[in-house]
């Protein structure tokens, strides 16, 4: 019954869609090479940190890519900004910006970044961790829904206020 209940979850209501990457950077050029080199993944663009923020809130993007030179609001401050965000807090950021020092990156790493790498890059090495940080996303996504479906079974079959006493218990238990 569990099996049938997750299958359906899954697939009805969760259909399967390509990863959505959206690439920030202020420079059209940039933007256009990323999504040359990302051709397989669905891709957004956006110039700055504000349409960043509105498209990252809208569009639910798997991952971002994101400059750290941007006009008005820095990488640094849409990253933070991204990580207050119970809506984009989980969404991974790869910083790609030409800033190579150790206090642009403390100040990266500072802000919740997931990532960081340094122009110019070399095509296997942007795929590669685009791929990995996309799989560390599908897994936390994935436990995510597994989770929404125990408490949903637990309340079944438990009601809600037993299912939410075991579910503070178990929590409790974790730590």
């Amino acid at each position: 019954m569990l099996a049938d209940l997750y299958t359906f979850i899954t697939d009805t209501l969760m259909p399967h869609t390509p990863p959505l990457i959206l690439i920030v950077d202020d420079d059209w050029m940039n933007r256009e090479l990323l999504q040359a080199h990302l051709a397989e993944y669905k891709t957004l663009g956006a110039p700055n940190g504000e349409k960043a923020l509105e498209f990252a809130r809208t569009q639910h993007p798997d991952l971002i890519l994101l400059d750290l030179r941007l006009p008005g609001m820095s990488g640094y401050e849409v990253c933070a900004q991204l990580r207050a965000d119970s809506q984009t807090a989980s969404i991974p950021v790869l910083i790609i910006s030409a800033l190579d020092d150790d206090t642009s990156r403390q100040r990266a790493i500072d802000a919740g970044i997931d990532d960081f790498l340094t122009r110019p890059f070399d095509g296997l090495t942007l795929h590669t961790r685009v791929r990995a940080l996309l799989r560390m996303k599908a897994l936390s996504d994935e436990l995510l829904r597994r989770e929404q479906v125990l408490i949903e079974v637990l309340r079944t079959r438990l009601g809600d206020d037993a299912a939410s006493a075991t579910l503070d218990a178990y929590f409790n238990a974790l730590g």
